[in-house]
């Protein structure tokens, strides 16, 4: 499995564990956050990027899949601990400014709350 979903009592915490965000990856994470989305007791979702080193453009549409289902059901969604070369491929793509960046679960945790 190259995710690990693990639920706390604020929210889920999703550990995706591929170096690669890309179009292998993409569908297997979208119909994760689909299925996410569809429990109630889920909470909002913080996403754990530290292993991932490069992401094409399926991957961020798997992201921005992402954004939109926590966005439209009212929750909170929180990336954190982006790569160098991630973090700018949301900044070239204007994305950094869509999504809730944290540099740590730490960070991420307390902006959950």
């Amino acid at each position: 499995m190259k995710y690990e979903v693990t639920k706390t009592d604020v929210g889920t915490n999703l550990l995706v564990k591929s170096e690669k965000l890309d179009s292998k990856l993409a569908p297997e994470l979208k119909s994760l956050f689909i299925n996410l989305i569809s429990d109630p007791h889920s909470g909002g979702l913080i996403v754990d990027l530290k292993s991932i080193a490069f992401a094409d453009s399926s991957g961020l549409s798997a992201l921005l899949l992402a954004y939109r289902l926590y966005r439209d059901a009212n929750r909170t969604l929180i990336l954190h601990s982006l790569s160098e070369r991630v973090q700018k491929l949301l900044e070239i793509s204007q994305l950094s400014n869509v999504f809730t960046i944290a540099e740590n679960e730490q960070e991420a945790l307390s902006l959950l709350k």
